[in-house]
């Protein structure tokens, strides 16, 4: 993937393999090929538990959404399981969360203090921003085209499951 950013010319190229290029990661934000804002995966996520005197929320969405793949670890560029967007911080990654776990269909995001959970309450929702888009995109059988805040189409995977 890294290498498609710099590619000028696909002229008399006959096979390309761009990996993960479509989608951008916050592995590929480690390594510098792109920016946060040309990741275009994010998995929308529930709150389902909210425990301020913990600093921490639990999602509806776990490895079977998110991979456990840490990204390029060698680089320490990527804490935690995923990065969080909320509506308080809808254009950017929200400074003080982090996914810090991971259980087959939950999350944990973990926040400083008790501040950064203020109007993530039961039922709120956010947007995460995952480690390794390859992993996360091949575990949905579908995805949802957003402009802004609207669903704009919907693609249907259309590939063997098994």
């Amino acid at each position: 993937t890294p290498t498609m950013s710099v590619v000028q010319n696909l002229e008399g190229v006959q096979e390309m393999r761009p990996g993960n290029y479509v989608f951008h990661d916050l592995t590929q934000v480690a390594l510098g090929s792109c920016g946060l804002g040309d990741c275009a995966v994010s998995v929308l996520a529930t709150v389902v538990s909210h425990q301020p005197e913990s600093s921490h929320i639990v999602v509806d969405a776990g490895a079977l959404a998110l991979s456990h793949d840490p990204g390029p670890v060698q680089l320490d560029k990527v804490p935690g399981k995923g990065a969080v967007i909320t509506e308080t911080t809808p254009l950017a990654v929200h400074p003080s969360l982090r996914v810090v776990s991971l259980s087959q269909e939950h999350g944990i995001i973990q926040g400083t203090g008790p501040e950064d959970l203020a109007g993530l309450g039961v039922g709120s929702r956010v947007r995460i921003l995952p480690n390794h888009a390859c992993l996360a995109v091949a575990l949905f059988d579908e995805y949802a085209v957003v402009k802004g805040e609207e669903v704009v189409d919907r693609w249907k995977i259309w590939r063997a499951r098994g």
